[in-house]
């Protein structure tokens, strides 16, 4: 499959999830515009399954989004782990992919250097990126679908698309990580 049919394979789920965050999401007012407010509530409705977190969300803070796409993305495309502390909160707990729980941002930084450093070259094609906030639980996410072309150092290619579940706390950083991949092999 290359990268074109990826693509279009993924922009059904994409449009499919951007319809269903509007239609789930209150008409706004010039009052109620204010991302990340609770004082837009989503409207209630009847769901085939109780929700184990919450079916409330409105749209986040943009500035969330940009955050995860530099610090999380740009940040490991281009080598440049220190600036982690910036945007991650000390107490996180990140969920990797391979199942590794991962708690406090040295433990983090630490671990994502290492990662990094199998690869002499990546390459991240984002496909989408919402900042969305709970209403009822009062906590902003950012979510991220991608793809990721590494290059180890012994010159082989690795292809893998992910997603990215991203908590925001009251401060504004990233406290919580959930990670999931589908990985496709070059050979």
């Amino acid at each position: 499959m290359t990268i074109h049919d990826l693509r279009k394979t993924m922009a059904l789920p994409l449009v499919a999830a951007l319809f269903l965050l509007h239609a789930c999401s209150p008409a706004t007012t010039e009052e109620s515009t204010t991302a990340g407010s609770d004082s837009a509530a989503a409207p209630a409705i009847d769901l085939p399954y109780p929700m184990g977190y919450s079916s409330s969300f409105v749209m986040g803070k943009p500035e969330y989004a940009k955050m995860i796409l530099q610090g999380s993305w740009k940040d490991w495309e281009e080598n440049k782990m220190d600036n982690m502390k910036s945007w991650v909160a000390d107490t996180i707990v990140a969920y990797h992919s391979d199942n590794a729980e991962v708690k406090g941002v040295d433990s983090l930084q630490a671990r994502w250097k290492r990662g990094r450093a199998e690869y002499s070259s990546v390459i991240d094609s984002i496909d989408a990126v919402l900042s969305v906030y709970s209403t009822d639980k009062k906590e902003d996410w950012v979510l991220v679908w991608a793809r990721e072309i590494n290059t180890k150092n012994d010159g082989t290619k690795d292809t893998v698309s992910l997603m990215e579940t991203w908590r925001i706390n009251k401060d504004g950083k990233a406290d919580m990580l959930l990670q999931y991949d589908r990985a496709k092999r070059k050979k």
